[in-house]
């Protein structure tokens, strides 16, 4: 029996760790809280609305007309500690991924008190994801994506997953 106990010491600790941390590396006490969550965006496009960046699936995807700066805006229904946001890139073409470029991540309170949570500069890969961690504190009930910089462009992404927990 005396053999047994590292393996029960590890399976422990193994378990400890597990409880501690949910999918994705993120505390079990972080949740997608954007999830079929309200979505608006600065121009509309027929065939995929807002709607789906926040449905779970990475197979479709929602975008803006081509535009200067086009935003997608989540409201969250309630404020929220906000921890992380994930963008992700469309991956069902190769040029996608130039659709989601210099963003802007911000949170606020209220549509007209967004904050910055962090900027990604460069154009993601198709399929790929862009992770923004917010100062420590952020506290929010709209998430906003923008496109800052370049030419008039799409905002196209296939899912915005908002990492936070009840304020």
């Amino acid at each position: 029996m005396p053999a047994m106990m590292p393996f029960v010491s590890v399976c422990l600790m193994l378990a400890c760790l597990w409880q501690i941390q949910s999918s994705q590396g993120h505390p079990s006490d972080l949740h997608n809280v954007a999830y079929n969550k309200r979505v608006t965006v600065s121009s509309k496009h027929p065939h995929h609305g807002g709607s789906k960046a926040v449905n779970g699936l990475f197979d479709d995807f929602a975008t803006t007309d081509r535009e200067r700066s086009p935003w997608l805006r989540i409201n969250l229904g309630r404020n929220y500690y906000i921890h992380e946001i994930e963008v992700f890139a469309r991956r069902d073409c190769p040029h996608c991924g130039k659709q989601l470029h210099n963003i802007d991540v911000k949170v606020g309170k209220t549509k007209d008190s967004m904050r910055m949570c962090g900027h990604y500069s460069a154009s993601a890969r198709p399929g790929g994801q862009i992770a923004i961690w917010c100062p420590y504190g952020t506290v929010g009930r709209y998430v906003q994506v923008q496109i800052v910089r370049g030419e008039a462009s799409h905002l196209s992404v296939a899912e915005v997953i908002v990492w936070g927990k009840r304020k």
